[in-house]
């Protein structure tokens, strides 16, 4: 793996493959070979827990306005502000979209045997708000990034399940997301052009089991059977490169990213095609969701009351990525930058 600094990558990547460039599709190379013509990374359903969202959005509906400010401007013009809480996620690749290659054929996604099969995984975390809050006729959110961010990263692993001690990462137990070698680590935020648009959240009528897949081969989650609200929203595109990159391993992407985005970001409550994760960043995080996910309970005297101060949510994200390509002209200058780029990783070593 290779860690640069921020000037390191824009000094040496940038410089060789900014001029007279063009757009691509990706190509990686995987432990079991290359993956070419790759336009988006399509990741399977995956978990996500909002730390301390119920409890933010309680005290935010009860009048308490903690005034964390978000990123974006309301119509009025003024940022959002509300009360903060912290977002995490993980999951695996499911797909290279338009992706070319026989090592697509080996990628694990979850089923079967992983003989042969090498995994793909993400985790992330951001520091988000909850700006504005309802109760009637159901409970509704409406969210933004905070222009503080306390926790924010994107990390994506790559492991070779052939490899000895290799765990395939599980849902149910929440493990197995980390334990590869990290090729990517970059920062979460709100991509450009989607600025001004808020995700939201709104819960529906009943309480049913928080859910699972249903596949008793991918274990069974402690949380699977908890009562749970029901409940959908969205969230829009958020970019991974709005600042360049921490560690970016040249071993495994062939090129220099200029789009790297998640995108589709849909939430669903019951679970209905992932377990939900028991824990989250290898085991150090235990959701606490109380006796409903999800759930408020009103009280006289003291307001709208979390049942707990987590909640667990499903979505399925996919990620559009392009490449800079240079032109035949540059590919001298792109030379000379991996040359210095290769002198930086000796130094390092």
């Amino acid at each position: 793996m290779i860690k640069f600094s921020k000037i390191a990558i824009a000094a040496a990547i940038a410089t060789a493959f900014s001029v007279s460039a063009h757009a691509a599709p990706i190509s990686v190379t995987t432990p079991n070979g290359t993956v070419s013509g790759i336009t988006s990374f399509d990741w399977a359903p995956s978990p996500v827990l909002a730390q301390g969202g119920n409890t933010a959005f309680a005290r935010l509906a009860n009048g308490i306005n903690d005034g964390v400010l978000g990123t974006n401007l309301t119509t009025a013009g003024t940022p959002l502000v509300g009360n903060a809480f912290t977002v995490y996620s993980q999951g695996r690749l499911n797909l290279f979209q338009d992706g070319t290659g026989a090592a697509t054929s080996g990628l694990w996604t979850g089923a079967g045997s992983t003989a042969g099969k090498y995994e793909v995984t993400f985790e992330l975390a951001y520091t988000e708000i909850v700006g504005a809050a309802s109760t009637f006729p159901t409970n509704q959110a409406f969210f933004d990034f905070a222009a503080v961010q306390t926790t924010n990263y994107f990390r994506i692993y790559v492991q070779d399940l052939d490899a000895g001690g290799a765990v395939a990462s599980n849902y149910a137990s929440g493990l197995g997301f980390s334990d590869g070698t990290m090729v990517f680590e970059g920062v979460v935020a709100p991509a450009a052009s989607q600025a001004g648009v808020f995700s939201n959240f709104s819960t529906g009528a009943g309480i049913v089991p928080l859910g699972s897949d249903g596949d008793a081969s991918n274990g069974v989650s402690p949380f699977s059977a908890n009562p749970s609200v029901t409940g959908s929203g969205s969230t829009p595109i958020i970019d991974l490169l709005t600042v360049v990159p921490t560690t970016y391993d040249l071993s495994f992407w062939n090129g220099q990213l200029i789009e790297f985005l998640i995108s589709n970001i849909n939430q669903n409550l019951p679970f209905t095609s992932v377990d939900p994760s028991a824990t989250f960043i290898g085991g150090s995080i235990v959701p606490n969701i109380g006796a409903v996910n999800g759930g408020t309970t009103f009280v006289p005297g003291t307001g709208l009351v979390a049942a707990g101060p987590d909640i667990l949510f499903q979505t399925d994200p996919n990620g559009p990525v392009q490449q800079r390509v240079p032109e035949p002209g540059t590919l001298a200058l792109a030379g000379l930058a991996l040359g210095a780029l290769s002198l930086a990783r000796r130094r390092k070593a």
